[in-house]
């Protein structure tokens, strides 16, 4: 945001903690919803593959990836 704001953005201009939370979890869930509506509507089947992996902390990640076709 600085960046973009070429220095020029100050604190009174940023969203509060709580507010920026509510718009990330908002926009999470109308992109799950676009997702389970493109899932119903694939053509065929979907091919699921997962990975699992931990860091040099041994923090445990998680990847899953769906493969479909859509008309």
């Amino acid at each position: 945001l600085l960046y973009l704001g070429e220095g020029k953005i100050h604190d009174k201009n940023l969203p509060h903690r709580t507010k920026l939370t509510e718009m990330i979890l908002e926009e999470f869930r109308r992109e799950y919803c676009k997702m389970k509506n493109d899932l119903k509507n694939a053509l065929g089947r979907i091919s699921h593959t997962t990975d699992l992996w931990s860091d040099l902390n041994l923090d445990s990640y998680m990847a899953v990836t769906a493969h479909f076709m859509l008309r």
